[in-house]
């Protein structure tokens, strides 16, 4: 994660913008956090790879408002959570996603709708605690665990070593104030 902030600093001192520096910092950030991940080097840079072409063929969809969704690859498994305005919006999102190459399966946590501003901070503030609790945690890595929130349901994804890490951090995750549910989408290696 150091090597993401310092590439991030020095681009900003440079006034580097654009997708130039958006692929160096994303670069960074995929090779900062693949020092905690669970997964093989390989399979994280194609996991983040597959996201980013599925991120940008649902931002190049015609009427496709994608800036509620989130989604996150782990082992070729695509994970779609958050918001679009019908379900043949989210069809849609599923058919494109399902046809990326490298994408394996799909699974939609996709809702009808689109974001309460007051939900999005709590979503926010529910998503770093959730993450704080995992950082100082001796057993659970808080790098290898991507927390996604919408509306109080928490999303714990990736990869961990052991299944009795996946149950303490689903018990962390509901130890959180505003939590409604917590999702296990977790692997074990």
């Amino acid at each position: 994660m150091h090597l993401a902030i310092r590439c991030t600093l020095a681009l900003a001192s440079l006034g580097l913008t654009g997708c130039v520096a958006t692929a160096i910092v994303g670069g960074a950030t995929v090779a900062g956090s693949s020092i905690h991940d669970e997964r093989p080097l390989i399979q994280h840079l194609d996991d983040a790879a597959i996201a980013t072409k599925i991120d940008t063929r649902l931002a190049l969809e015609k009427d496709m408002p994608s800036r509620w969704v989130s989604v996150e690859v782990i082992n070729g498994t695509a994970i779609l959570t958050g918001y679009l305005p019908t379900q043949r919006h989210i069809e849609r999102a599923i058919y494109i996603t399902g046809h990326i190459r490298g994408v394996r399966d799909v699974r939609s946590e996709l809702r009808v709708g689109e974001p309460k501003l007051g939900g999005v901070f709590s979503d926010t503030w529910i998503t770093s605690r959730v993450k704080a609790k995992l950082w100082d945690d001796r057993e659970v890595s808080g790098f290898s665990i991507h927390v996604e929130t919408v509306d109080g349901k928490v999303y714990l994804q990736g990869v961990v070593r052991q299944p009795r890490h996946r149950r303490k951090a689903v018990r962390l995750a509901r130890s959180v104030d505003g939590v409604t549910a917590v999702i296990d989408l977790m692997q074990s290696n």
